[in-house]
C-alpha cells in the first residue's frame, strides 16, 4: 500500500471516529446501525482497514452525512463536527 493510500485510510478513519463521537454513538451502536462488525469499525477508525465504497456508504448513512464527508479532503468536516456537537 502506498503512503497516499495509507493516509487516505487514516483520514477516513479519523472522520468516522469524529462523527461517531460527535453523535455520542458507541462503536457497538454505530456498527449495528451500519450493519458492520464492531471489529471492522474499529479497524476502519484506526485507518487499518481498506473497505469498499459500499461499506463507507453504509457508515455515511448511519452517521447521517453525505458519503463525500467521509472520503473527500476539506475543512468542511470541522464545521460539521462543531455543528453536531452543538445539537446535543
Amino acid at each position: 500500500m502506498s503512503e497516499s493510500e495509507a493516509a487516505f485510510l487514516r483520514d477516513v478513519g479519523l472522520r468516522v471516529r469524529l462523527l461517531r463521537t460527535a453523535r455520542a454513538l458507541s462503536q457497538d451502536r454505530l456498527a449495528e446501525l451500519a450493519s458492520v462488525s464492531r471489529v471492522t469499525l474499529g479497524s476502519i477508525e484506526r485507518g487499518g482497514h481498506e473497505s469498499g465504497i459500499g461499506r463507507y456508504r453504509l457508515l455515511a448513512r448511519a452517521l447521517d452525512v453525505p458519503l463525500s464527508v467521509l472520503v473527500e479532503d476539506g475543512d468542511d468536516l470541522n464545521l460539521l463536527v462543531r455543528t453536531l456537537v452543538h445539537r446535543r
